[in-house]
């Protein structure tokens, strides 16, 4: 309920409110903006966050890049990463059966995008419309290096990000287990602006196949 409406709130006003010319319209999405910032701080003071806020905390903190746009890079592959059925659903499941693909397209047809005759459609529907948002409505960075994060350090610290993110308070309460091997994947995938089977290539090419034999038989 609070989420959805502050998800849809966002999404009808976040662009004005940034590109928006000055005037009453602009000022009308910028007070909205803030209120949906307040609905959502609310929800997820109750249901809490996940992967793509533990990866961007320690993305942004790394890298020094703004959390909002850590984690507007990183939505995209999360909305996918967790809208795939997994062996392991969450250390503590809610519901019988792993839900997560219905919900992605019941937040899709919320924000008045298709969503698709099957879950599986509506998840990669509602990630491809972040993408587009992101991109062409809001002219953000699509990936970590056109932020301009140095590409050898970020390999560097690929492992800390996979074992920090792993760690980090919010990563429990994803809807599926995040795998430190998977969250390494793919945060090389968005360092490109890449698919997370491209990222998990990339990370083969430069580490060795052994390295990632346990992402390899999920991807």
């Amino acid at each position: 309920g609070m989420a959805l409406h502050a998800a849809k709130l966002i999404w009808d006003n976040l662009a004005e409110s940034v590109n928006g010319e000055p005037g009453e319209e602009k000022t009308r999405a910028q007070e909205k903006m803030h209120n949906a910032a307040t609905m959502a701080g609310m929800a997820f003071g109750s249901a809490f966050l996940g992967m793509c806020h533990g990866m961007a905390h320690t993305i942004g903190a790394l890298c020094h890049v703004a959390h909002g746009r850590t984690n507007s890079i990183l939505l995209p592959y999360v909305i996918r990463y967790n809208g795939s059925i997994p062996e392991e659903p969450t250390s503590w499941p809610k519901y019988n059966k792993y839900i997560a693909p219905e919900r992605y397209q019941e937040i899709a047809k919320n924000l008045g995008v298709n969503p698709g005759k099957t879950p599986a459609e509506g998840v990669e529907n509602l990630a491809k419309a972040v993408e587009d948002y992101r991109d062409n409505k809001l002219g953000m960075n699509k990936s970590f290096k056109e932020c301009g994060v140095d590409e050898d350090y970020y390999w560097s610290i690929i492992d800390q990000i996979g074992m920090r993110a792993y760690e980090d308070q919010c990563a429990p309460a994803n809807p599926r287990i995040p795998q430190i091997e998977d969250m390494k994947d793919i945060a090389i995938a968005a360092y490109y602006g890449v698919s997370q089977e491209e990222g998990h290539k990339l990370r083969v090419q430069r580490q060795g196949e052994a390295a990632t034999e346990e992402a390899s038989e999920r991807v």
